[in-house]
């Protein structure tokens, strides 16, 4: 019963870490899409950042928006009629 709960334990600790190294790639990524948007489009991310009624540069909007989507699973499926 200790092997089989060790077992459990480890496979939960392994979805666990891949879904922390997920969502943190994600952010990151993010923060670079976000620098790199704010370089082109600067007033955009300010009126972004005004709608949303908070005070953040470019890179930070960003992590955010990163961070919330890594939590997201991607999805496609191909249903052929």
């Amino acid at each position: 019963m200790g092997k089989l709960i060790a077992i459990f334990g480890s496979m939960l600790g392994m979805v666990l870490g891949v879904m922390l190294v997920a969502v943190l790639a994600a952010s990151l990524v993010g923060a670079f899409m976000g620098w790199v948007v704010g370089l082109f489009f600067p007033h955009t991310m300010y009126l972004l950042s005004t709608a949303m009624n908070i005070e953040a540069a470019p890179w930070q909007l960003g992590l955010m928006f990163g961070f919330v989507g890594g939590f997201f699973k991607n999805t496609y499926t191909d249903k052929k009629v």
